[in-house]
């Protein structure tokens, strides 16, 4: 076993016996996924090497600067760049071209999390140019504030999709098992207000102080790590809407602004409808006076109750607030 999968492993078995961690514990169908993931890594890692050794050529040099936890990194994004020239690029190849000539006209935008599990082109089997993505930890909208001469990367996204892009949709993407919502429950149930030498990591993850303070004040601790993670989303949902380009776009029937949730272990969507409540996408997209997926529909499309753009209202609720 290389030294790659027993730090995996042993993170993996601290974060499980960790009592702070126990309302994102794993459970044992989980653990046991997540463990036999680490060690199918680990055998396409030593696959990797064995192929790589006999290819090695000028590209070892490249490939093994810093040993072999560089040399595995880089070789599996060269060996992903490979497949994609070999293989994607040929069928993406006039579908490029279109977007080199004439630009992007992507039909949404997803504002999502940064963890490398919940990768929103994958989730929603999307092409290039068609998904505006803006990333950041724990897929949280900071709160309306006219320009400073701070930088908000966030902000700058939003505004640049609704303002020139003019995307019809944008969905926030929120994930089960997200350290930023768990760093946020650590530092916001603490205190109320930062020290003064917090982190880059602290200050982003106490914006979602509002999101914490109403899980703390509607659920018990063994709950409150799920909770939070839908709750922030209902938080970036509900700031968004107070952005006054968005505010104008929404009131005019050209945006609309919706939430989602992903759950890593099973692969599962669920939609946030406008009543707060979070719905099985799976019932949206084989409801048949669904017209088409909800990453198509446009504002002033009915739901099952009929009214504009609500989504799966008559299922029942997966997680209600």
């Amino acid at each position: 076993m290389d030294d790659i999968a027993k730090r995996s492993l042993e993170h993996l078995d601290e974060f499980q016996a960790d009592p702070e961690n126990k309302s994102y514990h794993l459970s044992p169908e989980e653990y046991a996924a997540r463990k036999g993931g680490i060690l199918n890594e680990l055998s396409q890692r030593r696959i990797s090497q064995v192929n790589s050794s006999k290819k090695r050529g000028s590209m070892n040099d490249l490939a093994g600067m810093d040993g072999e936890c560089n040399e595995t990194s880089i070789r599996k994004l060269l060996d992903g760049y490979k497949r994609f020239r070999d293989h994607d690029l040929g069928v993406l190849t006039d579908k490029m071209k279109h977007l080199s000539n004439e630009g992007q006209d992507p039909c949404c935008m997803v504002l999502s999390c940064c963890d490398s599990r919940a990768d929103p082109a994958i989730i929603f089997d999307i092409d290039p140019g068609d998904m505006f993505v803006m990333r950041n930890v724990a897929n949280m909208c900071p709160k309306y504030a006219p320009p400073d001469e701070g930088t908000h990367g966030t902000c700058a996204a939003i505004e640049y999709a609704v303002t020139a892009l003019k995307v019809p949709l944008l969905m926030v993407l929120g994930h089960a098992q997200c350290g930023g919502c768990a760093h946020a429950n650590a530092i916001c149930s603490k205190a109320d207000k930062l020290p003064v030498d917090a982190r880059f990591i602290d200050r982003w993850c106490f914006m979602a102080k509002d999101a914490v303070c109403t899980v703390i004040e509607k659920y018990d601790p063994q709950a409150r790590g799920r909770q939070l993670e839908l709750e922030n989303v209902r938080l970036s949902v509900k700031r968004l809407l107070e952005y006054p380009w968005i505010k104008s776009a929404v009131d005019a029937g050209n945006l609309e602004v919706r939430g989602s949730f992903y759950t890593i272990f099973d692969g599962k969507l669920l939609l946030l409808g406008k009543d707060g409540n979070f719905y099985d996408a799976d019932d949206v997209v084989d409801d048949p006076n669904m017209k088409s997926h909800p990453l198509k529909d446009r504002p002033g499309t009915p739901g099952k109750s009929g009214q504009s753009g609500v989504l799966g209202v008559e299922s029942v609720p997966v997680h209600s607030e």
